[in-house]
């Protein structure tokens, strides 16, 4: 994107004395009461006169105010002067509705007498008369340029065909899907087959007054044509009335241009949808960013980077130019800057995780650790299985990986979504879907969508945690059938099928949900409560070895019956009783934690649990 009032413009740069020249051999010829001589019809005064379909007349009552301007001697420019100098002079030139005046080519100073009024030249019109080009100063801050891409991928130009040529039929194109940048850069494609520039602004900008809406409808359709440019407006915001009027008053190409449909009232918008980049283009937009960088990454690895990493081709371009500003493994670079990239639309959505966990760290059955590498290798393995060996052409549908770990809280459902995410290189973002939930018609589905899209280009890994909040919802529904197929559980379902990632939820209600909702998820993964031999081992492995220790007994803190959480929780607050007595962790401030542990539990300590350790 550029600042407004950077860009020189068609035709004009560079050219500014033969304007200034041609102008001034005009007004010269007017005052002395003389026809102008021929031209060539390429000057900047010309164009204002065919853009703006002003008669001979007008043309003279242009010159007569550029006068002013130009020649100290000249007589102050008046209608009245007009009218009786010139030939072919006609009253409706002085209307607000002829072009002089709603173009604001002139304006007329506030007197009683209107054809004895001072006219004024406007000066951005006296400076493209002259050969200086700029947009409007009145448009600062309102405007931004938008830039032709360096490189669109081939469907994307198509896209922008279809824009410019719709353009033909009607001047209000509404383009829907994909990012804001991205669909930027196909208007300014578009832009660029049509001919001319591209300027952007948002709703918010678009005022809700009629009066000020109609002059900014009037000074954008002046400024559309001196540029010339094509309008962009990025709806965002609730106000559709005023944007849909601000738009509809419009008779320059106008790009409305928005995620999803924006209504357009009684006036259709043609609607043409922007999708991303499909795997080859985006193979290719990789290779094109890498090696403009300086760097090569195996065909192999692109492949494994596309089938996880679906980004838009700036954020490519994006990516490949910072893994040429860093050091090392082109293809670890290139995977981490997908990451980087990817994360950003996530971080407002859900909690980051940093994969820390390892494998080692979970203390499960051998059946469960075997789903889990099984998770793993569906992942991994997704675009050999879905592309080069075609089942993604065969199943069509539901080739999403999803997965339910069911089991009580502590049970090492986190801790193994985190190992996951580290086993696969990938992000772990935390949805709360007790946050996620509305008790407003739509709004789960919208705020579903939300995550969902913005987790899709990078495949990120989503825990969607406390899912009870949604089942447990349908407990009131009498027909337990009926339960699950509400639209918010189905909507769920779908867009989990449908994910590109790796999509988990979790829940300690199991039993509870219909076998109609499990059929459709891939991987059910049952996490125990752990019994005496796994609990000793969370024990010997939740204590780091470099904590001084004096006669703790694994075994014996097994008969704690408490979850890894809580032996987690238990084990770090003893340390700290320890670190405040500066004395080796034992088992008297064990005690002490594990009674702390119990009381948030609303639990009690057994003689069993504590026998011949205390």
């Amino acid at each position: 994107m550029s600042a407004v009032g950077d860009e020189g413009f068609e035709g004009f740069e560079g050219d500014g004395d033969r304007h200034r020249r041609a102008l001034l051999t005009a007004v010269d010829a007017v005052l002395a009461g003389r026809e102008e001589p021929p031209g060539d019809g390429l000057s900047a005064l010309d164009a204002v006169c065919s853009c703006f379909g002003l008669s001979p007349f007008e043309r003279k009552v242009l010159l007569l105010a550029a006068a002013a301007e130009l020649r100290p001697q000249a007589p102050v420019p008046t209608f009245a002067h007009a009218f009786g100098a010139f030939d072919g002079a006609h009253w409706s030139a002085a209307t607000p509705v002829a072009p002089l005046r709603r173009w604001r080519l002139v304006e007329v100073d506030p007197e009683p007498v209107l054809t004895a009024a001072r006219l004024h030249l406007d000066e951005r019109v006296l400076h493209f008369l002259v050969g200086v080009p700029y947009v409007d100063s009145r448009l600062h801050g309102t405007l931004t340029r938008v830039d032709v891409p360096r490189d669109l991928p081939e469907s994307h130009r198509r896209v922008a065909e279809s824009l410019a040529a719709r353009w033909s039929d009607s001047p209000r194109v509404h383009l829907v899907g994909a990012d804001q940048q991205t669909r930027w850069e196909v208007a300014a494609s578009a832009a660029r087959h049509a001919g001319v520039a591209l300027h952007a602004m948002f709703s918010e900008d678009v005022p809700t007054g009629a009066a000020e809406r109609e002059a900014l409808s009037r000074l954008w359709e002046r400024e559309a044509l001196l540029l010339p440019s094509a309008l962009l407006v990025e709806v965002s915001g609730p106000q559709h009335a005023a944007v849909r009027s601000f738009i509809d008053g419009l008779a320059v190409p106008v790009v409305v241009s928005a995620l999803d449909p924006v209504p357009s009232g009684r006036r259709t918008w043609p609607r043409v949808p922007v999708t991303r980049p499909t795997q080859d283009e985006q193979r290719a937009l990789w290779r094109s960013a890498l090696n403009g960088s300086g760097s090569s990454v195996p065909e192999r690895r692109l492949r494994d980077i596309v089938a996880q990493f679906s980004l838009a081709s700036h954020v490519i371009r994006a990516a490949g130019a910072a893994v040429g500003r860093s050091s090392g493994d082109p293809a670890e670079l290139a995977w981490r800057a997908g990451l980087e990239q990817a994360r950003m639309a996530l971080d407002e959505l859900g909690q980051r995780v940093e994969p820390r966990a390892v494998t080692a760290d979970l203390v499960l059955p051998d059946a469960q650790r075997l789903v889990l590498r099984e998770v793993v290798a569906h992942v991994r393995q997704r675009s050999k299985v879905y592309q080069e060996w075609g089942f993604e052409n065969v199943l069509r549908r539901g080739l999403g990986v999803t997965a339910l770990f069911a089991g009580g809280s502590g049970t090492g459902k986190t801790l193994a979504a985190e190992v996951l995410a580290g086993e696969l290189g990938l992000d772990l973002f935390v949805i709360d879907l007790s946050q996620v939930i509305s008790k407003y018609i739509g709004e789960t589905e919208k705020n579903l969508r939300r995550v969902f899209d913005a987790a899709e280009g990078g495949g990120a890994l989503l825990l969607f945690d406390e899912a009870d909040a949604l089942f447990g919802k349908r407990s009131e529904i009498k027909d337990s059938h009926d339960r699950y197929a509400n639209i918010e559980v189905s909507y769920l379902l779908m867009r989990m099928e449908s994910y590109r990632g790796l999509a988990i939820l979790t829940t300690n209600m199991k039993k509870a949900l219909d076998t109609a909702f499990l059929r459709r998820i891939r991987f059910v993964v049952d996490f125990p409560f752990p019994g005496p031999v796994e609990r000793a081992e969370i024990w010997r492995r939740v204590i780091p070895a470099d904590t001084p220790i004096e006669g703790v007994d694994a075994g014996k803190l097994a008969q704690l019956t408490v979850a890894g959480g809580s032996i987690r929780n238990i084990a770090l607050s003893a340390a700290f009783l320890a670190a405040e007595q500066a004395v080796p962790l034992g088992m008297r401030h064990v005690l002490a934690a594990a009674r702390t542990e119990y009381l948030k539990l609303d639990r009690s300590l057994t003689s069993a649990e504590v026998a011949g350790w205390v």
